[in-house]
C-alpha cells in the first residue's frame, strides 16, 4: 500500500491526542450546572481552574451578563444576515468604543482564526514576502499556508531572533514589494513576549518592512485602555496591523483587527471573506462586549491589571524562590510553563495535579518540541492568593515524584530547556555518567575494533545487513574526508546485566543528514534547487541508529526479559548523553516493524515521533524456492510480466564478477550510480563518496557484479553495477548503478533483480535484502514488503518548521507569471 507522506504530521498529531485522551488529560468536559469562574467540576471532582484564559475575570462580571441579557431582550439571539449587506445595530456602539480604545480603525470577526483568513489574503499581495516567527500561532500559520498557492513567498525566522530577521530583510528588501513579519505579542505556550522595541526600530529603518501582530493573549492585561502587551511597549506603528482576541481577558467573544491606514481598512472590509460571506456575532456576545469596552475605557481596567500583576509576581516568587521549579515563562505573563521534558512525565504530572484538586494543561507536541513537554497553567483574577499557594505547593510536591515514577531526572529538563528564553533552574542537574544503572552496565566504544568480533556478530550479525567487518569498512570509508557529510562518528553500545549477559545492543552514526530525507519526492526536488547554492541547506547533525547504508533491525533487545523496558531506558539515557556531548539536533531510531505497537508506544512515551518509512523488501527461502520454482507458482499475469522482463532481453546481457578493476571502470560505475541517485528523491541523502566503492571492491565480503549489454548499436557496453555484502547466508544489496538509456528499452532493472536473485541462490544464500524503494518491481520478483517505521526526536524544530512549508505546496508562479520554487529559507 502506498504511504502518503503528506499525512505524516496529521497522523502523528492524531496519535498524540488519542494518547492524551486515553490518559484523561485532553478533551475533557466540565460537569457544572453553573460556573463561578474559580472552579470547575470534571469527572465528579471539583477543581480549581488554572486553565482559563479569562485573565481579568470579566466573563463572570455582572455588567457583561446584564449587557448580554439586555441585548437578547431587545434584538433576540442572532441577526442572520451577511455583513456585506447589513449589520446589527449594536455594532455601531461596540466598534466606536473599540476605535476609541485603540485610536485606530477596527474590523470585528466572529473568531480570530477566521479573521486571519479574511485579513491576510487582502493585505498580502503577490510580490510580497511573508516572514513568520517560528512560534507564531497556528491560526496565523494556517492562513499563511493558503497564500503560497497565490504566489506569495514565505520564509521562517527563528523565534524572536531579531538579528536573523534583519538579515532576511536586507537580503530581500529589493526583491519584494513588501516584507511582512508575522508574530504573536504573547506566545501561547511559554508565555514569552515579542521584542517590540527592536521590531519597531526595523519598521522605522526599512520602508517596505511591515508588521502583522496577533496579541490575543496580551489583550486587556496591559496597556492604555487595556489595549494589550504590544501597545504597552510601543505606539501603534502606521505599518502595523494588530489582531487581538476578545474572548480571553476581554471576557466576551470574537476577534478584532486594527488598522492605522484607512484605505487598507476599507479594502479589507470590502474584500475580506469573513466580512462579506459570513454572518455576524451572536447578539449576546456584542451586548457583553460593549460593557467590557466601557470597563476598558475606565480607570477600573488599571486596577484589574495591577491585581493580576500582584498574583503573577507572587506565583513566580513561589515557583522560583521558594520551590525552585523549572519555570520557562516570562514573569509578566499570565501563562506559566513548568518544564518537564519527556511526554510521559507530562502525562504523569498533569494527572497528579488534577487528582490533587487543580485543573492544569499539558503542553505537548506539536505546540512544543517533543522533548519540551511541560505543565501549562494560567493565573486569573478569580484565583485567590491561597489558590496560588495551593497550586505551587502541589507542583513542588508532585514534581520530584513524577520524575521518580518515570525514572527521569532534572537532567531531562535541563537538556530540553536550557536554550529556551526565561528558563530558570538553580538546581544543578546531576550529569549523566556511564555508571551502572538498575544493575546494568553500558559498554560504549567509538570503534568496532574495540569490540570483540565474535561478541558483536553473535548479537547483531543476523539482524543487520553489515557485520563486524562491514562496519569496520564503514569506519575506514567515512573518516578523513574533505566533504563534511562524508565524515561520520561511530558509537557502539552494549548493555550487560549484573551477570555480564548482554541484554541490549545497537550502534549509532553521527552524520550530517538532509532533513527532507523522508519527505515526499516533490518536496526534496524543491529543496535540492536551493542546495545548488547552499549545499547544507536544511541539514542537521543527526545521531542515527545504524547507518544510512545499513538495513535490518538495528536494535538488539532481549524482550523475553520482564525488565526489557528498564534496559531500553538505560540505553536511551546513554544515547541522550551522546547527543548532548556531540550537540546533535536529532536522534533517529530505525527501523522497527510498523505493527510492533508495544515498542513504538514505548518510544512515543519517551518523546519520540513515529515516522513511516517505505517498506523494506526481502526475498526469503532462496534455497527452498529458487526462482524457477517461484516462477511456476505465480499467477499467469505475473508470470507474463517476468517472462517479458527477464527472458526477452536475457541473451543481450553478460554478467561479470569483479576481481580487478581500472580507474576508468570505477569512473563508469560511479557514473551509473549517480544516474540512480539523481533519478529519485524518495529517500533523499547525500551522494556516497567514491572512496566507498574502492573499499567495497577490496573487501572479500562484498560481491561486485558488472552488467554489460550487446545490441546492434553497441558491444559489451557496461550498463549496470551492483555492490552486495554477503553475511550469514544473507545477500545484502548495498549500492546500485544503472544506465537509464537502457532502463525501459531493455528492462535493465528487472534484469539486474533477476540475476541478483540467481547469484544469491547460486552461492547458497537464504534471503536477500533489496532495500526500500521500487517496491512494486521487487515484489514481483518474490520480495515481501515489510512495513517499517522510525522514531525521531529533535531538540530544535526550526528546520522542521521550514520543511513543513515545502510540504504544503509545490512549485508555483511569482507575480510576473514565472514558474519558481517557493522561497522558504
Amino acid at each position: 500500500m502506498t504511504k502518503h507522506k503528506s499525512n505524516q504530521k496529521l497522523n502523528t498529531v492524531n496519535e498524540i491526542i488519542d494518547k492524551g485522551v486515553s490518559r484523561n488529560v485532553l478533551q475533557l468536559r466540565t460537569e457544572d450546572y453553573a460556573y463561578n469562574g474559580r472552579t470547575v467540576h470534571v469527572q465528579g471532582q471539583e477543581l480549581i481552574n488554572f486553565g482559563s484564559c479569562s485573565y481579568l475575570g470579566l466573563e463572570m462580571d455582572e455588567r457583561l451578563k446584564r449587557g448580554a441579557i439586555d441585548a437578547i431582550q431587545r434584538y433576540g439571539i442572532q441577526f442572520s444576515s451577511s455583513r456585506s449587506y447589513i449589520s446589527n445595530t449594536l455594532y455601531t456602539e461596540w466598534e466606536a468604543l473599540l476605535e476609541e480604545m485603540f485610536d485606530a480603525h477596527v474590523l470585528t470577526s466572529t473568531s480570530v482564526s477566521l479573521g486571519h483568513h479574511s485579513v491576510i489574503p487582502v493585505v498580502v499581495q503577490p510580490g510580497d514576502l511573508i516572514i513568520q516567527d517560528q512560534q507564531v500561532h497556528a491560526s496565523v500559520q494556517d492562513a499563511v499556508s493558503k497564500m503560497k498557492s497565490q504566489g506569495v513567498d514565505v520564509q521562517i525566522v527563528r523565534h524572536n531572533k531579531i538579528e536573523d530577521l534583519e538579515k532576511k530583510i536586507i537580503e530581500n528588501r529589493k526583491v519584494y514589494n513588501r516584507i511582512w513579519y508575522m508574530i504573536d505579542g504573547v506566545y501561547s505556550m511559554y508565555g514569552d513576549f515579542a521584542p517590540m522595541k527592536e521590531i519597531v526600530e526595523l519598521l522605522d529603518r526599512y520602508p517596505n518592512f511591515h508588521l502583522y501582530a496577533d496579541d490575543a493573549h496580551g489583550m486587556s492585561i496591559a496597556g492604555k485602555n487595556g489595549t494589550g502587551v504590544i501597545l504597552s511597549q510601543v505606539d501603534f506603528h502606521p505599518k502595523m496591523i494588530l489582531a487581538t482576541s476578545l474572548c480571553k481577558a476581554y471576557g466576551a467573544g470574537g476577534g478584532a483587527f486594527f488598522f492605522k491606514d484607512s484605505a487598507l481598512y476599507q479594502k479589507v472590509k470590502n474584500c475580506g471573506g469573513g466580512f462579506i460571506f459570513s454572518g455576524g456575532h451572536q447578539i449576546p456576545v456584542i451586548g457583553a462586549a460593549i460593557e467590557s469596552a466601557k470597563i476598558h475605557l475606565s480607570g477600573e481596567i488599571y486596577e484589574r491589571q495591577n491585581k493580576l500583576k500582584e498574583r503573577l509576581k507572587y506565583c513566580h516568587y513561589l515557583l522560583k524562590d521558594v520551590y525552585d521549579l523549572p519555570v520557562v515563562s516570562n514573569v509578566e505573563s499570565p501563562i506559566i510553563y513548568i518544564g518537564l521534558g519527556l511526554v510521559r512525565v507530562g502525562y504523569n504530572m498533569v494527572q497528579r495535579v488534577i487528582n490533587d484538586g487543580c485543573y492544569v494543561n499539558l503542553g505537548v507536541f506539536p505546540a512544543v518540541p517533543e522533548t519540551c513537554t511541560g505543565l501549562r497553567f494560567t493565573i486569573t483574577l478569580h484565583h485567590t492568593m491561597e489558590d496560588i499557594e495551593k497550586l505551587c505547593e502541589i507542583l513542588a510536591y508532585h514534581f520530584p515524584l513524577a520524575l521518580k515514577d518515570e525514572e527521569r531526572t532534572l537532567s531531562d529538563v535541563y537538556r530540553a530547556f536550557k536554550h529556551v528564553p526565561h528558563f530558570q533552574l538553580d538546581k544543578k542537574p546531576v550529569p549523566l555518567v556511564s555508571q551502572p544503572k538498575n544493575g546494568y552496565q553500558v559498554i560504549h566504544k567509538e570503534s568496532i575494533a574495540d569490540i570483540d568480533e565474535t561478541v558483536w556478530n553473535s548479537l547483531m550479525s543476523k539482524q543487520v545487513t553489515l557485520n563486524w567487518a562491514g562496519l569496520r569498512l564503514l569506519e575506514r570509508t567515512f573518516s578523513s574526508n574533505a566533504a563534511l557529510e562524508n565524515n561520520w562518528d561511530f558509537h557502539y553500545l552494549i548493555l550487560n546485566d549484573s551477570d555480564g549477559k548482554s541484554v541490549a545492543a545497537t550502534f549509532f552514526t553521527l552524520a550530517i543528514v538532509k532533513d527532507d530525507m523522508l519527505s515526499a519526492s516533490g518536496v526534496s526536488n524543491q529543496i535540492e534547487e536551493l542546495r545548488k547554492t547552499d549545499n547544507y541547506y536544511l541539514c542537521s547533525k543527526t545521531l542515527v541508529m545504524g547507518s544510512l547504508l545499513t538495513e535490518g533491525n538495528h536494535l538488539y533487545i532481549d524482550r523475553n526479559r520482564t525488565d526489557w523496558k528498564a534496559a531500553l531506558s538505560t540505553l536511551l539515557d546513554h544515547t541522550w548523553e551522546i547527543q548532548e556531548k556531540t550537540d546533535a539536533n536529532a536522534v533517529w531510531l530505525r527501523d522497527f516493524h510498523a505493527e510492533d505497537d508495544e515498542l513504538t508506544d514505548y518510544f512515543m512515551d519517551q518523546g519520540f515521533l513515529k515516522v513511516d518509512l517505505p517498506d523494506t523488501n526481502i526475498i526469503y527461502g532462496l534455497q527452498t524456492t529458487p526462482f524457477e520454482s517461484y516462477y511456476e507458482t505465480v499467477p499467469a499475469k505475473r508470470r507474463k510480466y517476468l517472462k517479458n522482463g527477464v527472458y526477452k532481453h536475457h541473451d543481450a546481457f553478460t554478467m561479470r564478477l569483479i576481481e580487478k578493476y581500472t580507474e576508468s571502470e570505477l569512473d563508469r560505475w560511479y557514473e551509473l550510480y549517480s544516474q540512480v541517485k539523481n533519478a529519485s528523491f524518495e529517500l533523499n541523502s547525500f551522494a556516497q563518496p567514491k572512496k566507498l566503492f574502492r573499499e567495497m571492491l577490496r573487501d572479500p565480503n562484498f560481491e561486485v557484479m558488472e552488467y554489460s549489454i550487446t545490441t546492434d548499436e553497441v558491444k559489451d557496453l557496461v550498463v549496470g553495477i551492483t555492490f552486495s555484502h554477503v553475511n550469514e547466508k544473507h545477500y545484502n544489496g548495498i549500492m546500485l548503478g544503472l544506465d537509464y538509456d537502457y532502463l525501459k528499452s531493455h528492462d535493465l532493472y528487472k534484469q539486474v533483480l533477476y540475476r541478483t536473485r540467481k547469484r544469491a541462490e547460486e552461492i547458497g544464500c537464504e534471503k536477500i535484502y533489496l532495500g526500500f524503494t521500487a517496491s512494486d518491481v521487487k515484489q514481483k520478483f518474490g520480495a515481501i514488503g515489510i512495513p517499517q517505521v522510525s522514531m525521531i526526536q529533535m531538540k530544535d524544530h526550526y528546520n522542521l518548521s521550514v520543511l513543513n512549508l515545502f510540504s504544503e505546496t509545490g512549485a508555483t508562479q511569482n507575480s510576473r507569471g514565472e514558474r519558481i520554487y517557493v522561497n522558504v529559507r
